[in-house]
């Protein structure tokens, strides 16, 4: 038996829309965002935390800490029993201490058989355009509550993941103009050069190993030069890179454990306060 969709933002065709600028629909990349699920647990004191992003159809649990199953990357329907659906509807979170009592979710399934959490708090994600792009939620096996400083903080975690998203749309936005931009300045340096000549010439600056074969057209312009087994940039070539305004360089992963993330931690904490 299928169930009645969950009510949708009013905006929602933009909202979603803009969920999926985010490129995490597809590629949750949930390392990003695990230390913001890991605090709303630590504050909250609740048993699970999740970050969700909504696209049309679906949750999708970014980060998650508490559950049993790996919840990242999965989809989950949202219906009319999806009570974190109801959280992107409002500015203000979802507060419920104790679902059996509540008028509306008392009668939930889970709840009914005895499955469920009872004690919910789920806080709307909202970006710089005031639109809901997921939820910061954290579930309890007991009714429990927040006082007004877990709500603050936990507002404020929530902020810093809207505006991780935020850097992360505009940075997605700022890398394509460049590269459009790069590619219309490599045209005009001279027109006969193609879209395969432009990969290769960024692979080339990239420090990536290039077959002459594939650099032919550019060795013959002068922008590159064969080196022993090895493709480079001559003069002109690096001053066509200037001239694109394009820089590539490698992007740096850094893993934390133990101490590090501990004091990580520390110090998130006490700038939240």
């Amino acid at each position: 038996m299928s169930l009645e969709l969950a009510p949708r933002p009013f905006n929602e065709e933009i909202r979603a829309k803009t969920v999926l600028s985010t490129g995490l629909i597809d590629s949750p990349e949930p390392e990003l965002f695990q230390i913001y699920s890991d605090l709303a647990k630590d504050v909250s004191g609740f048993d699970k935390a999740s970050f969700s992003l909504y696209d049309l159809d679906f949750q999708c649990p970014i980060s998650s800490t508490g559950y049993e199953e790996d919840r990242n990357g999965q989809k989950y329907a949202r219906d009319s029993l999806n009570v974190c659906s109801y959280v992107i509807l409002d500015s203000e979170p979802l507060l419920i201490s104790d679902m059996s009592k509540h008028p509306t979710w008392k009668s939930h399934p889970r709840i009914l058989d005895g499955s469920g959490t009872l004690g919910y708090a789920g806080f709307p994600v909202i970006n710089k355009d005031n639109y809901a792009l997921g939820t910061l939620c954290m579930l309890n096996k007991t009714p429990k509550s927040l006082d007004t400083n877990q709500i603050d903080l936990l507002k404020k975690i929530t902020a810093n993941i809207a505006l991780l998203l935020d850097l992360r749309i505009e940075q997605k936005e700022i890398t394509s103009e460049k590269i459009l931009n790069s590619l219309i300045n490599f045209r005009k340096y001279d027109n006969e050069l193609s879209i395969q000549d432009f990969e290769a010439f960024m692979s080339i600056t990239s420090n990536l190993k290039v077959s002459s074969s594939d650099a032919l057209k550019l060795i013959e312009k002068g922008i590159c030069i064969k080196v022993g087994s090895s493709v480079e940039l001559t003069t002109k070539g690096r001053e066509l890179l200037s001239n694109m305004k394009l820089r590539t360089k490698p992007m740096k992963k850094i893993k934390l454990s133990g101490n590090q993330a501990e004091n990580l931690i520390d110090n998130m904490f006490a700038e939240l306060k």
